[in-house]
């Protein structure tokens, strides 16, 4: 109780420290993506996956180790942030990667609220006080994965909110001497790699080569004294532990007079004549160790450091070298052949030994099974559900009822049309689907035989209040454009009742309003309204978040349609009897260029280019991810945000040499013959489509009523 209170305590401490933030901005290492250590990141990731916290390159690879063996189990969503620009340029197969916010709990609470994580994941020492003390207030499990005796641990152990943190999280310390310290049971080392054949290096030498990996100063000096005196000479390749430090390895090894070359300054062979390669590159040293002759491990000569793992080398069959202090990776140490050097003095014949001896073959160390059983151990703390919604901006609630007033205080009822009518509305201002399900609609009477229309205001199209049904974007608004690309027949209008009326006029035998719930001046012989399950209210009504209506009407709905999830258990006694609930997700068809559908299968083998200007980009690029897709460069625009004239000359110096992918949504504000691919996405129902086609078949359609 008294460490709880402590916890608490600092909570509120470091709050009161929150308008010194800005003087962070000081520090020159904490400049890269300040905005998202002050919690401001654009998230692309859905609500109900992984917080995976890996702070740097090293901790990054047993996160994607762990993210591999977390989507064998099945389909999660993992955000992981880090805390240096090196590790976040680092591809681990995250979902997306960002910075960690300062631990000012009110950052941490926004950020939990955004993320909306069933599980936190703290790999290695990165225990952060404000961040667990978040996660206990929102109710969310916390995991440490990988935790090593040392100095670190020592530290946070003496602290006087040390119990609570141990109590608040579930351990999965790296080995005994953790265990005894944190609890838990041990999983070994999580950093080599699982698979069994390692990718070819990133570049070729002839010869033999030794590696000084995550090294020192003084590690560094004795590996070129000690390849100096061997014969043949091996290739040096030096990878120093801190990025900050390889420009000033750089100028020590001109001073020296050592022949070197800069990794970022080659391409795929070793210039001739070159005796040491710095490796100033991120995410490299893993592909090296298969095609190096022998590897010191660096850290190892050094108390205060304890020794950096050598996993990744002895899973790729590399002799490891390393000195006296292992304690930080004792277990990985222990169970690999190694060589012990007591003193650099002895790096030379040791050296001379190794390379005489010759490259043995190495298995990878079970590194695949200890990943399984960490990774169901990982699967097993993921609380069942999503964490709910809560409030995006709580400081606004008292002008919330003048938003609601004013929505209630429209017109209702409205006149009859001569066709039936079928409204596609949602809750909330954007996102949730509503021209999807329109077009689902669409297609379905179609083949049922009926000629329906689709009426909308047209948002973002060219002023005026005429009715038009073709044109493009600046005519009809994104989405009619979208649907008349695709063959349906639109009405673009303010004035819906002109719209559906011109639409008649046209041969329309139905009509679907989309976007129809706030508009009162139609009757609806059928009233839909959509739901995106993964944020069903929207964090509360606007100003407070972007839900337009209140929750009372979904009393007014004959179907409720929930994409990507299902209707809240406590929302169902809102409902009328004998409404409709259907539940249905995105499945992705084909890409449409220049009018054609080509398969999934059929993109161009080039670098590829994402741009979205929709309400949930993350959406659209989880789903690419999902295709196998990495995009080179992603391109995050507004909803509806028109391109102008300089943003598609962007897109058509791309095209050159790139794949350019996009939404459909924003391929109808570009030119039709442009060459972009707009991945089509179709609505597939999940369950309620029996009581939908009922509700369906009830309209009397053909005519006036």
């Amino acid at each position: 109780m008294i460490q709880a209170a402590v916890l608490l305590l600092y909570a509120l401490l470091v709050t009161l420290l929150t308008p010194l933030l800005p003087l962070l901005y000081l520090h020159p290492r904490l400049r890269a993506g300040f905005l998202e250590r002050l919690g401001r990141s654009r998230l692309e990731v859905e609500p109900g996956g992984i917080w995976m916290h890996a702070a740097s390159v090293g901790e990054g690879r047993i996160a994607a180790n762990l993210i591999q063996g977390l989507r064998a189990r099945g389909p999660i969503s993992v955000l992981r942030t880090c805390t240096s620009a090196s590790a976040r340029g680092v591809d681990i197969g995250a979902d997306q990667q960002v910075m960690l916010p300062f631990d000012l709990p009110l950052l941490m609470l926004g950020m939990l609220d955004r993320v909306r994580p069933r599980l936190v994941v703290l790999v290695e020492g990165e225990l952060w006080p404000g961040l667990i003390w978040a996660c206990r207030r929102r109710g969310v499990p916390v995991a440490v994965v990988g935790a090593r005796a040392g100095p670190g641990l020592d530290r946070l152990r003496r602290l006087p909110i040390w119990g609570e943190i141990q109590r608040a999280v579930s351990w999965m310390p790296v080995d005994v001497a953790a265990a005894a310290l944190v609890g838990g049971e041990p999983t070994g080392d999580l950093k080599a790699p699982l698979l069994e054949e390692v990718a070819r290096p990133p570049f070729r030498w002839s010869g033999a080569a030794v590696i000084g990996a995550c090294t020192y100063a003084a590690e560094e000096q004795a590996l070129l004294t000690a390849v100096s005196l061997l014969s043949p000479r091996p290739l040096l390749i030096l990878a120093p532990r801190q990025p900050d430090r390889f420009d000033a390895v750089w100028a020590w090894l001109e001073r020296a007079g050592a022949r070197a070359a800069r990794r970022s300054r080659m391409g795929a062979e070793v210039p001739e004549g070159t005796a040491v390669v710095l490796l100033d590159s991120m995410g490299e040293l893993a592909r090296l160790y298969p095609a190096a002759s022998a590897a010191l491990i660096g850290g190892t000569f050094d108390a205060r450091i304890g020794g950096h793992s050598p996993a990744e080398a002895a899973a790729a069959g590399c002799p490891v070298l390393h000195g006296p202090e292992t304690r930080n990776n004792a277990a990985a140490f222990d169970s690999l052949d190694t060589r012990l050097i007591l003193d650099l003095e002895e790096l030379p014949e040791a050296l001379r030994e190794v390379l005489a001896a010759g490259r043995p073959i190495r298995p990878g160390g079970g590194a695949r099974a200890r990943v399984e059983l960490v990774s169901e151990r990982i699967w097993r703390l993921m609380r069942p559900d999503t964490p709910p919604e809560r409030a995006l901006r709580p400081w606004l609630w008292p002008l919330a009822p003048l938003w609601l007033l004013a929505v209630m205080l429209r017109p209702r009822g409205g006149r009859r049309a001569r066709v039936p009518v079928i409204s596609v509305g949602g809750l909330t201002a954007g996102g949730s689907g509503k021209t999807p399900v329109a077009a689902w609609l669409a297609a379905q009477l179609q083949a049922a035989g009926q000629q329906p229309a689709v009426a909308a205001r047209g948002y973002g199209r060219r002023s005026g209040s005429d009715v038009r049904e073709r044109g493009e974007s600046v005519d009809l608004g994104d989405e009619l454009t979208m649907l008349a690309r695709r063959g349906h027949r639109v009405a673009s209008c303010p004035d819906r009742v002109a719209g559906v009326e011109a639409a008649v006029r046209s041969g329309a035998t139905v009509a679907i309003l989309d976007d129809g719930l706030q508009y009162g001046a139609i009757h609806r012989d059928l009233e839909i309204i959509v739901i995106d399950g993964r944020w069903p209210g929207g964090g509360g009504p606007i100003p407070v978040g972007w839900r337009r209506v209140p929750l009372g009407w979904l009393g007014q709905a004959d179907v409720v349609w929930v994409n990507h999830g299902g209707l809240p258990a406590e929302w169902r006694p809102l409902l009328k009897p004998g409404a409709a609930v259907v539940e249905a997700r995105y499945v992705p068809t084909g890409w449409l260029r220049r009018g054609k559908l080509l398969p999934l299968d059929g993109l161009p083998r080039r670098p590829v280019v994402a741009m979205a200007g929709i309400a949930r980009p993350e959406g659209f690029f989880r789903m690419l991810r999902s295709l196998g897709v990495q995009p080179v460069r992603q391109w995050i625009r507004a909803d509806h945000e028109p391109y102008a004239w300089g943003d598609i000359q962007s897109i058509e110096a791309w095209i050159d040499d790139h794949v350019v992918l996009t939404t459909e949504k924003d391929a109808a504000r570009l030119p039709s013959q442009l060459g972009v691919y707009a991945l089509q996405v179709e609505l597939e129902i999940v369950s309620g489509e029996a009581a939908l086609r009922e509700k369906l078949g009830s309209i009397r359609y053909g005519g006036a009523p």
